[in-house]
């Protein structure tokens, strides 16, 4: 499973989910992206068309 996580910051419970994330098996990829980060418009176009290609998109 293609798995996208944006951290926002904002999930009090981000410990929870981050414990979970590091439960997955190789056979799952996980892809980070620091949503506080200054990014270009390329950058950003390339975090959405990661975010579009992922079967599940988890937000911290």
């Amino acid at each position: 499973m293609n798995i996208f996580v944006l951290d926002t910051g904002l999930f009090p419970e981000k410990g929870v989910l981050e414990h979970a994330l590091e439960q997955l098996g190789p056979e799952h990829e996980v892809s980070r992206h620091d949503a506080n980060a200054e990014l270009t418009d390329d950058d950003w176009d390339h975090v959405v068309q990661v975010m579009m290609s992922a079967d599940r998109i988890i937000t911290l």
